[in-house]
């Protein structure tokens, strides 16, 4: 048996890893955690849209960065929970991907996923990713 194989065997790596993350002018801390590669392929592919391409009579499908990047948010983000009612009443908004919308200014999003990406393991732009997935 190989050493990284051993080490499988032997180790439990599939641990879930939590983090805190701080955004201004937010008092308390984001509470993030990390997801499986599975839920990340539901999340994705929950993204994506398939159309019947006339000319070349193949299907084309396309994944909406932007709404990848607003669910792997919701499923990394522990505290608060975007998903709740009451926080989404609260500031007018039905769903957790307007709750998003509504809380975060341009750069407070973009710091916030790309903790999330970093929490997750992606060293590289989320959008290159995608164009990665879609090939």
């Amino acid at each position: 048996m190989g050493k990284l194989q051993d080490f499988l065997m032997n180790n439990d790596v599939l641990a879930e890893v939590q983090t805190e993350v701080s955004i201004k002018p937010f008092p308390f801390p984001f509470v993030m955690k990390s997801i499986t590669e599975a839920e990340n392929k539901e999340i994705r592919k929950s993204c994506q849209k398939a159309t019947f391409n006339k000319r070349t009579h193949q299907k084309d499908v396309e994944t909406d960065a932007d709404l990848y990047a607003n669910r792997l948010l919701i499923a990394c983000c522990v505290e608060p929970n975007f998903k709740d009612a009451a926080l989404q009443k609260k500031f007018g908004v039905l769903g957790a991907e307007a709750l998003i919308d509504k809380l975060f200014n341009p750069g407070q999003y973009a710091e916030l996923v790309q903790r999330v990406q970093q929490l997750n393991g992606f060293e590289t732009d989320i959008n290159e990713l995608v164009e990665e997935a879609k090939n």
